[in-house]
């Protein structure tokens, strides 16, 4: 107390501050060991399993692309076979058309050299 009947009211800051700055310290320190400590226990199991992960989508991948390989090949060997049928059917039905013009010439030629007999 002072003459007035007041404490200082610095001195008493500074004793709390020193202390608290002690504790602090010491916490800070002990922290950063478990911290360090729990990093060199746990890295190896998330290194792992970030691993296993990747494996996991790297695979995943490979099944995508080998199933839409599969599905290309068997669509690029459906269009094939439905343009094979087209050419056959096309072929088919030129052939016809073919036929019915030869008929058709033949029907009129007949007629024509028989008329053209008549009037020599």
């Amino acid at each position: 107390m002072t003459e007035t009947g007041h404490e200082n009211a610095t001195e008493p800051r500074l004793e709390a501050t020193g202390s608290h700055s002690g504790g602090f310290l010491i916490g800070l320190i002990g922290g950063a060991v478990i911290g360090t400590v729990a990093g060199m226990l746990f890295a190896p199991q998330i290194g792992a399993a970030v691993r296993n992960l990747r494996r996991q989508l790297a695979d995943g991948a490979a099944g995508a692309s080998d199933a839409a390989s599969a599905r290309y090949r068997a669509a690029t060997t459906r269009v094939g076979d439905a343009v094979d049928d087209l050419q056959h059917k096309g072929r088919g039905v030129y052939e016809k058309a073919l036929s019915a013009v030869v008929r058709g010439g033949d029907d009129v030629k007949e007629p024509a050299t028989r008329k053209s007999e008549v009037e020599r």
